[in-house]
């Protein structure tokens, strides 16, 4: 099993991005299913996901960026930030989001 975390900071203030919501899907039978939705804390972080022990397959990591910004009255194109990936055995993964009104970018974290 392996397990997951994130952080999304917001690169054009240079601050953690806190309040945004998260949402974990797993891809089974065709289609991504709901597994667990988040919100980042006051440091942007989401610790681990609910299941914390996930199977190896695919999963899709979606952040709904367009709502914060939105919220804190700033404007961007983006409705969501979206990883899709892999997952194998027994590893932890940490992806951040880097998000900035113009953009946003990941990348495998420790």
């Amino acid at each position: 099993m392996s397990n997951l975390s994130s952080h999304i900071l917001d690169i054009s203030t240079g601050r953690p991005a806190a309040g945004v919501a998260v949402h974990l899907a797993r891809y089974q039978q065709g289609d991504y299913q709901p597994l667990a939705s988040r919100h980042t804390d006051a440091n942007g972080r989401i610790g681990a996901f609910t299941p914390a022990a996930l199977p190896a397959g695919r999963y899709r990591l979606t952040a709904e960026i367009g709502a914060w910004f939105s919220a804190a009255g700033r404007e961007t194109p983006y409705v969501h930030a979206q990883i899709e990936l892999q997952l194998s055995e027994e590893q932890h993964y940490h992806l951040p989001f880097l998000i900035a009104p113009g953009g946003w970018s990941t990348y495998r974290g420790s």
